[in-house]
C-alpha cells in the first residue's frame, strides 16, 4: 500500500484560500493525498489563555460553517484520490519550531501561495507562508517548499463562488 503524500498549505480558513488548495490537488500526481491547512497564530503569553483555550477552541473560532462544508465537498470531489483535509494552527514563526513541526507532522511538501494576502483573523496572526519561505532560504533540506502564485481574494468569500467558478455539479 502506497504512503499518502502529506502536503502542508498555509491558509486563513476562508473560502478564498481554498482556490489554491484545489489548484494544488489538481497539480499533484499522488494517488493518496493528505492536505494539512495551517494558520499562523503565535502562542499567547497569558497563562489563562494557555491553559484554558484548546486547539479545538481556536479552530472552531477560525473556521466558518461554509469553510468546513467546502472542505467536505472538496474531499468528496476527489474521493477517488483518497484525499483527506486536516486543519492545524502553527504557534510560532521560529525557524527551529517550523522545522520540527514539518518533521513531526511528516510533511513531504509545502506549497505556499506567493501572491495571496492572508486575512488577519486573530490578534496574534502571522503569515505562516512567509515564515516557511524564509525557512526554505535558510536551512531546511528535508522538505520540498514550493512557492507558486495563488489566487487573489475574490472578496465574496461565498461557498458558491468556489464551486460554480469550477463548474462542478454540486447540490447542497
Amino acid at each position: 500500500m502506497a504512503k499518502a503524500m502529506r502536503v502542508l498549505i498555509p491558509s486563513d480558513f476562508t473560502i478564498d484560500s481554498l482556490f489554491f488548495v484545489i489548484h494544488s490537488i489538481e497539480q499533484s500526481k499522488a494517488e493518496e493525498l493528505d492536505i494539512i491547512l495551517v494558520y499562523g497564530n503565535k502562542s499567547s503569553t497569558s497563562i489563562s489563555e494557555l491553559l484554558g483555550i484548546t486547539l479545538d477552541d481556536q479552530l472552531s473560532n477560525l473556521q466558518s460553517e461554509d469553510f468546513l462544508k467546502a472542505c467536505q465537498m472538496i474531499s468528496h470531489r476527489y474521493e477517488n484520490r483518497k484525499l483527506n483535509i486536516y486543519t492545524d494552527i502553527i504557534g510560532s514563526d521560529n525557524l527551529n519550531y517550523l522545522q520540527h513541526y514539518l518533521r513531526g507532522a511528516r510533511i513531504d511538501e509545502v506549497k505556499v501561495p506567493t501572491d495571496y494576502e492572508f486575512e488577519r483573523r486573530t490578534r496574534h496572526f502571522f503569515d505562516v507562508g512567509q515564515a516557511l519561505l524564509h525557512l526554505s532560504k535558510s536551512k531546511q533540506k528535508n522538505v520540498s517548499i514550493v512557492a507558486r502564485p495563488g489566487t487573489n481574494r475574490t472578496g465574496g468569500n461565498v461557498l458558491a463562488d468556489l464551486f460554480f467558478n469550477k463548474k462542478w455539479d454540486v447540490n447542497y
